[in-house]
This record gives structure tokens, C-alpha cells and sequence, in this order.
């Protein structure tokens, strides 16, 4: 019996039917307190806030007996429901109020969301789990300093917005620091809580099939602008859902490149006309510049087992966009975006007086940064304070933070804790760039790889589409981010397991010995349960 069977074995036939007792009387329970909520929404007409003890119940049940159901429940929500309104519309995903305050939509006076209450179950069930040693040790893997330095980088500008008083304003802070703080939560939670394989290909399948789902609403928005009204909108997605894409079509090209086979592969692979499809109809610009540097990433990670190949598709890949830009650079609309992007570059005239609206904005507040940069060059403001003007640009009134939160979010960093914030972010994503890269390159099963291609794409993605957009403080961006960098871990542990130690083992016989799908030798165990079948899902 191991650690983590805590019940053991049935004695007898008497405990069987006690055990049986038990389960008939919680189920009772359980259909008692179901009808007696379903009376009371009834009676009251259906106040939906009645279902919420019930649901929270539900589910902290679950994960306080699974805590892994709190990670999965926390990522499919973070690609599926939005933050924010979508100007426009009103999909069933946008009203959810999942990572909204309980006080921004109900009287009760409660300043966090239901998804704060979640992560934090989820921390609290796998710490209470390790307290009784049913868990293994704390792990963070590699990225332990990147994540170390990066909250670290929150806590000094807290400190600094705190220190320089006179407006500073704690609800703001909170707002400024929950994004990160969620990424490192759940870059801890995926690394202590996915240590088999299966947990990491359900992940995967949950991205999948999440992103289609998210491409497929983003097509049926579309359709029902144009059918209904009204006749344009700034966009059919939230602003962030073209980071879940641009990475489902880099991971994709992945899997072709590995020869990935199997039934996530095909998937994924039907998926890509209906994510590119939802990719052109959001019309947003830096879609496409996130896009392509995904795409040189993935020729990269190509050329590390076929350079000529690599060197051979990305010049046919050149030649087919030179075309595909001569056919369409005069032309305007969804289809000729990716066109209109370098066109732009060339004749800014060009644009739209939305897209040269969007850039002289831009223009001030990166300006305004400067400016506050050269005023406060060692500390920035600090979270929870204002950053300096030297040039006022319109209001956003449809954003309550936006004199401390700026649309370049990578130089938001300097902005709030100093050249040190600056560091912090890059020295993370240069330990996630590398370790990914190592990983990609020393693991031997084609799945194992295209996932240690995960957290490396989705970096690029994010930090592309965070230097013109509020892509470090999204919730939902900054969960996804969390649990991609938390697959670090547990694919650097398959490959410490997978390489036996020199003075028990020759190089002779290492290389004598029958090997396995995973490239590691037989015999040897892996960190992720067991032998471990390579490249079929």
C-alpha cells in the first residue's frame, strides 16, 4: 500500500455494506439540498446568485478530492470564457463574470472573483495533501529563478508604489499584480500537479479543443454581425483569443514537422481552416506579427533535425507570401490583413483611420513612458501609482486603470519597478526560451517535444502581442502562460530519469541496452509514472 492510499483495502464484507450505507446517504444528501435549491429558484423567480453556494460547493468538493480538477478547471476557463465585454456582442462566454470581483456585479462588498477563489482551493488542497505526504516534494524545475525574479519584480514595485504615497491606490495595485501573480501560481500548481504523462496530453486536448471551440464562436459572431447587426464591430473575439490561435497553428506545424501521428494531431490538424478563418475575421493586426514570429520559432526548432528541409519550406513559404502580397497589396478587407500590416510599414497613409487612430495613441502613451522612465529612471512609479503625462492623450473610458497600466506592456515593467522589472521579464523569457529549446532537442518522443514546444510558443505569442496590448495583466492570458511554463518541469524531470548516472553505468553498455519509445534505456524509471508510450494520444 502506498502513501496515497489512504483507505486500503476492505476488510470484510461488513465494511462493503457500511461503505455502501455511507454513499447511498450523501447521495440523499446531495438530491435533498439539489431539490431544495431547485424549490428556492423557483419560488424567487430564478436569482441566479442562490446557485452560487451550491456550485462553489460542487466544486470545492472536487478539487479538495482531486486538486489537478482545480488546474484543468482553471486553464479551460482562462481559453474559454472572456474577461471582458466584447464591444458589440454579448456571447454566453462574455457573461459569465468569472474573473470579474464579486462586488463589480453584485451588492455583495467581496473584491475578489470566483476565479481567485478557485486558484486559491486549488493551492490550498494540493498544500494540505503535501502537509499529510500524499503529494511529492515542491517543484518549480528550471524556470525556479526566471519565476523567482519575475514576482519578485511585483513585490518591489508594490513596495515603491506603497513608499511614494500620495495617490497610490491598493485596489489598483491589486488590479496591476493579479495577472502576474496568477501566472506563477499556476506555473507552481502545473509543475507540482501534472506528474504523468496522461495529465500532460489532457492539457493538451483541453487547448485543442478549447481554441476550435473559441474559433468557431469567433466565426458565428461574425455571422451574426453581418446578419443582424450591428454592421461593424471592432472585432469578433476578445483582443487576447489571438494568442490562443496564433499558438494552436505554430503547434501544429509543430506535429508535422515531429510526423507526430494519432488522433490530437488529426484534430488539431482539421481545426486549423476554422482557427484561421477566426484568425482573419477578428481583424486584429498584431494577430499576425505574433503569428510570424511563432512561425520563425517553429522553423527553428525544425532546423534542429532537418535544416535543409526547414531552409527549403521557409523559402517556398517566402516566395508564396511575395505572391500572395502582389495579388492582394491594393486590395482592403479580413483577407488582405496580413498584407495590409507591411503595407503599412511602408505608407502609413495607408491604414485605416481606425489602425492610424490606434497608433498615434500609442505614439503618446510610449512617449509618455519615456518620459516617465527618464523622471524616475532606478524605481519607475510603482504599482499602484500613475505614470507620468508630458502629453495628454484622449480618455479611455472604457478603461478604469488606463493612467497606470499601458497598452506596451513589456516597457510596463520598467515603468513600475525599474530596470529591474525590465530584467525580471526578459531573464524569464530567456530561461523559458532556452529551456524549451533544450528540452525539444534532448527528449526522443515526438508528443514530448511538440509539448516542450508549448511553453516556448506561447511566450513568443505572449510577449509579442504584450508590446502593443495589456497582454502581462489578462487574467486569462497570464493563466495560460502560467500553465505552459509549468510543463517544464515535469518534461525536465523525463529527461533527468531518462539518463542513467556514469559510475553506475558505462557508456559502452548504455549503448548496448535495448532501448524504449522514449529514447531512455529499459530499466530505468520516468518521472511521469511508469513506462511511458511514445508519440500516440
Amino acid at each position: 500500500m502506498t502513501n496515497l492510499d489512504t483507505r486500503g483495502p476492505l476488510a470484510s464484507g461488513h465494511d462493503a455494506r457500511r461503505m455502501r450505507r455511507v454513499w447511498v446517504l450523501i447521495g440523499g444528501l446531495a438530491i435533498a439540498v439539489a431539490g431544495s435549491y431547485a424549490a428556492t429558484l423557483v419560488a424567487t423567480e430564478g436569482e441566479p446568485l442562490l446557485v452560487v453556494p451550491l456550485v462553489g460547493a460542487l466544486v470545492g468538493l472536487a478539487i479538495f478530492t482531486r486538486p489537478e480538477l482545480g488546474l484543468y478547471f482553471l486553464f479551460a476557463a482562462a481559453i474559454l470564457l472572456e474577461q471582458f465585454e466584447i464591444s458589440g456582442l454579448s456571447p454566453l462566454t462574455a457573461r459569465t463574470n468569472f474573473f470579474q470581483n464579486i462586488s463589480g456585479f453584485s451588492n455583495v462588498p467581496l473584491r475578489f472573483s470566483a476565479c481567485d477563489v478557485v486558484a486559491v482551493m486549488t493551492l490550498a488542497s494540493w498544500l494540505m495533501r503535501r502537509v499529510v505526504g500524499a503529494n511529492a516534494p515542491a517543484r518549480v524545475g528550471p524556470l525556479r529563478w526566471g519565476i523567482a525574479a519575475y514576482i519578485l519584480a511585483f513585490a518591489f514595485g508594490t513596495v515603491i508604489g506603497a513608499a511614494r504615497g500620495g495617490s497610490w491606490d491598493s485596489i489598483a495595485a491589486l488590479a496591476e499584480a493579479r495577472g502576474p501573480i496568477y501566472a506563477c501560481l499556476l506555473c507552481f500548481l502545473t509543475a507540482n500537479l501534472v506528474r504523468e504523462r496522461s495529465q500532460l496530453v489532457a492539457l493538451l486536448w483541453m487547448f485543442v479543443l478549447l481554441v476550435g471551440v473559441k474559433a468557431f464562436q469567433a466565426i458565428g459572431n461574425y455571422v451574426e454581425v453581418q446578419t443582424r447587426g450591428p454592421y461593424w464591430i471592432e472585432a469578433v473575439t476578445a483582443h487576447e483569443d489571438v494568442i490562443f490561435f496564433d499558438v494552436a497553428v505554430a503547434v501544429a506545424l509543430v506535429m508535422v514537422a515531429l510526423g507526430l501521428r494519432g488522433r490530437l494531431m488529426y484534430v488539431l490538424l482539421a481545426l486549423q481552416p476554422v482557427i484561421l478563418a477566426a484568425e482573419v475575421l477578428t481583424t486584429r493586426r498584431v494577430a499576425f506579427v505574433a503569428l510570424a514570429a511563432a512561425l520563425l520559432v517553429v522553423a527553428l526548432m525544425s532546423a534542429i533535425d532537418r535544416p535543409r528541409m526547414t531552409l527549403v519550406v521557409v523559402a517556398g513559404a517566402t516566395l508564396v507570401f511575395a505572391l500572395y502580397a502582389g495579388a492582394l497589396w491594393d486590395h482592403h478587407g479580413p483577407a488582405a490583413l496580413p498584407v495590409s500590416i507591411v503595407r503599412g510599414v511602408v505608407d502609413p497613409n495607408s491604414l485605416s483611420w481606425r489602425d492610424r487612430g490606434s497608433n498615434d495613441w500609442r505614439e503618446i502613451e510610449n512617449s509618455n513612458i519615456g518620459y516617465t522612465v527618464r523622471q524616475l529612471p532606478l524605481t519607475g512609479v510603482g504599482l499602484g501609482q500613475e505614470y507620468l503625462f508630458q502629453r495628454e492623450p484622449p480618455a479611455l473610458t472604457n478603461f478604469v486603470y488606463w493612467r497606470m497600466m499601458t497598452h506596451n506592456a513589456v516597457l510596463w515593467l520598467w515603468l513600475k519597478a525599474g530596470p529591474y522589472g525590465a530584467f525580471a521579464l526578459w531573464f524569464l523569457v530567456a530561461k523559458v526560451v532556452l529551456s524549451g529549446l533544450s528540452l525539444y532537442r534532448r527528449l526522443d518522443d515526438p508528443l514530448l517535444r511538440a509539448a516542450a514546444s508549448f511553453p516556448v510558443l506561447v511566450t513568443v505569442a505572449q510577449i509579442v502581442f504584450s508590446s502593443v496590448d495589456l497582454g502581462l495583466t489578462y487574467n486569462r492570458t497570464m493563466i495560460v502562460f502560467g500553465v505552459a511554463l509549468g510543463f517544464v518541469a515535469p518534461l525536465a524531470a523525463w529527461v533527468r530519469s531518462a539518463q542513467p548516472e556514469p559510475s553506475r553505468l558505462s557508456s559502452k553498455m548504455a549503448a548496448s541496452e535495448p532501448q524504449r519509445g522514449d529514447g531512455s534505456p529499459r530499466g530505468f524509471p520516468t518521472p511521469l509514472g511508469g513506462q511511458v508510450p511514445s508519440g500516440s494520444t
